[in-house]
């Protein structure tokens, strides 16, 4: 009997929790087939008729054929470039010289907020010259990943035995090679969390590409979807189709890995 009360609470607890989770995004997703009129008048109501036109209105306000392409292109050159420094790094100073000094030092950016490093930075990339730039954006969203990937891939590397890389060196096998050849895909798991966990914070940031580019030709989807308030203040259909467009990728991309995301995530706790 106490069993099953548990049991009823747990669901009843976590039924709770998917609305509430879910019921914004429901309501984001319906109101992006209204008018404003609709909106404010029947808000929690199908709508009457399905404007599909405000998908197409806020494609060509927010220019998401370039924007898009922009934040996919920041968002995947930063983590390529970050899974392999953060990896080169996590397997040199778990399995090669342990340095808990160095593991401190890149764990450490895990309890550094965003707000706490973008006054600085804007400082140093004016100063090289990489404001208003593709090139500094990309640098700015690998940077700011680093130290989770590199918390999540020293963390899953724990958990790989020491004779894989004793037999790979009586094989005659080199640093390198072991690394690439042996390691990384035995890290999978960590790799595809890392990089999706990484995915949608690039995706969904709105403060490195305001405060560090001002050409419109090189912001974000984001941005381009925050900037649509200004041109369409009082039609929300349109701001909330916008939105869905900006969601999708996202959580698309956490629906396909989310098998892989699981697996690191609880593979890398076991010892870390």
């Amino acid at each position: 009997m106490k069993r099953r009360l548990w049991t009823i609470v747990k669901v009843g607890v976590l039924s709770l929790f998917s609305v509430t989770t879910l019921f914004p995004f429901v309501w984001v997703l319906l109101s992006s087939f209204k008018s404003t009129a609709e909106i404010y008048g029947a808000a929690f109501k199908l709508p009457t008729t399905w404007l599909l036109s405000n998908y197409s209105t806020a494609w060509a306000g927010a220019n998401i054929p370039l924007s898009f392409f922009n934040s996919l292109l920041y968002s995947l050159t930063a983590i390529l470039i970050t899974s392999l420094i953060t990896g080169m790094a996590a397997y040199a100073i778990m399995r090669v010289h342990y340095s808990h000094a160095g593991y401190i030092f890149f764990s450490l950016g895990v309890t550094m907020p965003l707000y706490g490093v973008i006054i600085p930075l804007n400082i140093q990339f004016g100063n090289l010259g990489l404001t208003d730039t593709r090139i500094g954006l990309i640098l700015a969203y690998t940077v700011i990943s680093m130290s989770l990937s590199f918390f999540i891939l020293s963390a899953y590397m724990r958990t790989i035995p020491k004779e894989i890389d004793e037999a790979a060196s009586i094989d005659g096998c080199s640093l390198a090679r072991c690394f690439f050849s042996i390691i990384m895909p035995l890290c999978k798991p960590a790799f595809a969390t890392a990089a999706t966990l990484q995915f949608i914070n690039c995706w969904n940031d709105l403060l490195l590409c305001l405060t560090l580019s001002s050409n419109e030709s090189l912001r974000t989807l984001n941005l381009a979807v925050y900037s649509m308030r200004s041109n369409y203040v009082s039609n929300y259909g349109v701001i909330t189709a916008g939105i869905i467009m900006l969601v999708l990728p996202a959580l698309l991309i956490y629906i396909i890995f989310q098998e892989q995301i699981i697996k690191g995530v609880i593979s890398g706790a076991v010892k870390g």
